[in-house]
């Protein structure tokens, strides 16, 4: 007699910022009956240290878009993490040693905020909340031992045996995933060569919620506002430098640090921990095949010089919940190929746009070649000179350039599934 083997109607593997995301997106699917699994190695609880935290939720910030704002906000989530998210309402970007220079600001889109820091742990907190309703069933901490591609879907196989079929698979399980490799999905990676140094700084004035994209002969440098008098920072630099610079006695690590940035914002007091990370473009060479879709760092992993990777991914996640509902509703297989190649279509040029921009910008600000220089400054003060082009520029950097996709409500108690 063979064994039940319990069914799921989606899979979700990654509990981080996209998996978490995706859950809240597919809400109108769930009031109407779906089902949906979400696994990750390590529980979901907020009760120990940073250290216990899922890798997504650590003690690093990350640059929300506008339109991420919307999205959050649209979901009902953004009300807990918004107290204490930091709105930028300026940027200036700028090449150090060079008159290039350019400034946007929210009021010229009319909005209150370009963008917005929030500390991991913050979003963390904001999207794990209210994932536990009906049709959601947690594993965590689980692990995925093996995926077998079968008629109905997707079989996963559990370290201690257990099994599970899913309609629809869905891996956001980062960049380094292994399900995606069991599949045979190749990644084309291409090392930039460098590394992020991230730690946080307070200085001796506060911030008025400026952040500063620094484009210097180490590498660029972004200064993003938290608290009143704190930034985070992500500086970029050679994988032969970053050992040397991260392990600098405080003072030299300030005094280094102040000669990347200058004194625009200050004088710079304090330095927290600091951490780095190697940096690459990873591409996923297959996003969908019937009945499986990669997602976030899983599909791309961009240079953080822009700060879109969760940015593109979310809404990555929000075009595919448009289509996972509007197939629910319909009566249509989740996992059929045809819907999932028609979401990859539609966001072929969000993604071509995002990640050309976020590998280009360091590579172009890093050229020694002679007239790059020039032509950098051109650019800066063309989009100083030129409000259309400045607009344009901003509403990308926004999260804006791109159509947004329809977010349905949830139905409400008592409607009809």
């Amino acid at each position: 007699m063979s064994k039940h083997i319990p069914q799921s109607d989606i899979v979700v593997l990654g509990a981080g910022m996209v998996g978490a995301s995706l859950v809240h997106l597919l809400k109108p699917a769930l009031a109407r009956g779906m089902s949906l699994t979400l696994i990750d190695r390590q529980a979901l609880n907020w009760d120990g240290d940073i250290a216990s935290r899922p890798p997504s939720f650590d003690g690093r910030a990350t640059a929300l878009s506008y339109g991420t704002q919307q999205i959050l906000s649209q979901l009902g989530v953004w009300g807990l993490m918004a107290e204490r998210a930091c709105a930028i309402e300026h940027i200036q970007v700028s090449d150090q040693g060079r008159f290039g220079q350019t400034q946007l600001h929210a009021s010229e889109q009319n909005a209150e905020a370009l963008g917005y820091i929030v500390e991991n742990a913050v979003i963390g907190q904001g999207l794990l909340s209210g994932l536990e309703q009906p049709g959601v069933s947690i594993k965590a901490p689980a692990q995925v031992q093996g995926v077998q591609m079968n008629a109905d879907g997707a079989l996963l196989t559990f370290d201690n045996g257990e099994q599970l079929q899913a309609s629809l698979l869905v891996l956001a399980d980062g960049a380094r995933s292994a399900l995606a490799q069991q599949l045979g999905i190749q990644h084309e990676r291409r090392a930039y060569g460098t590394h992020a140094l991230v730690t946080q700084v307070e200085v001796d004035r506060e911030h008025g919620h400026w952040a500063y994209e620094r484009f210097s002969e180490d590498g660029p440098i972004a200064f993003l506002p938290l608290n009143k008098k704190d930034f985070a920072v992500v500086w970029t630099l050679a994988d032969d430098q970053i050992e040397q610079v991260k392990a600098l006695p405080e003072a030299e690590f300030l005094v280094r640090l102040q000669q990347q940035i200058g004194y625009r914002l200050g004088r710079l007091m304090r330095v927290g921990e600091r951490a780095s990370y190697p940096l690459a473009l990873v591409q996923s060479k297959e996003q969908v095949r019937r009945s499986l879709v990669l997602l976030g760092n899983a599909a791309h992993s961009l240079h953080p010089v822009a700060g879109q990777g969760f940015n593109l991914a979310l809404r990555d996640a929000a075009v595919l919940a448009e289509y996972l509902n509007h197939a629910w509703q319909q009566n249509q297989p989740l996992g059929d190929l045809a819907l999932l190649q028609a979401y990859e279509q539609q966001q072929q040029a969000d993604q071509r746009n995002t990640i050309m921009a976020s590998d280009l910008l360091p590579r172009l600000f890093g050229s020694k070649l002679p007239g790059m220089a020039l032509l950098r400054d051109a650019g800066l003060l063309g989009m100083s000179a030129l409000p259309t082009a400045r607009k344009l520029f901003t509403r990308h950097a926004m999260g804006l350039g791109q159509r947004a996709a329809k977010l349905p409500a949830t139905p409400l108690s008592g409607e009809s599934a």
